[in-house]
């Protein structure tokens, strides 16, 4: 491979983690009751169903709050997602400290996430989208270890 092969490789990656991030964000702005995404590891980490938990006379409002704090999460995401492709997009990540910056930041993003899901709700369906998005981001850093030999 030449070093073009090698920057598509450090970039393209990074570029389908931010889309992925804006799109999943949507999803969790977009969606009626998105706490129903992951119902199962919720409600395991609840240790009561979701029918149980608003049944209850205190709890009436609960699906309001909820869709707040999901919807607020899911802006959060939204705006990362969209730092991240135009970050990409701008600097393409032609440079070492572009690709460093980003990779290091997405360390700390990804190890945050596994820290989360793993100790919280280990069973949510979304641990094969961290996966995914670590393969990529592995991809990415693969790339941009060749490209070394370019700059």
């Amino acid at each position: 491979m030449d070093g073009r092969c090698y920057h598509n490789l450090t970039w393209v990656p990074m570029f389908i983690i931010g889309l992925s991030a804006l799109v999943f964000g949507v999803f969790y702005v977009a969606i009626n009751e998105p706490w129903l995404l992951d119902k199962e590891a919720n409600e395991k980490l609840l240790g009561v169903t979701y029918n149980t938990l608003f049944s209850q006379n205190v709890n009436q409002h609960l699906p309001n709050y909820l869709t707040l704090m999901y919807r607020f999460f899911g802006w959060w995401v939204v705006s990362i997602g969209l730092l991240i492709s135009v970050y990409v997009l701008v600097t393409k990540m032609g440079t070492q400290l572009a690709r460093n910056t980003l990779h290091i930041v997405t360390v700390i993003i990804l190890t945050g996430i596994y820290c989360i899901e793993y100790h919280f709700i280990p069973e949510t369906p979304f641990l094969w989208l961290t996966h995914s998005i670590s393969l990529l981001f592995l991809v990415s850093i693969y790339g941009s270890v060749k490209l070394k030999q370019y700059d």
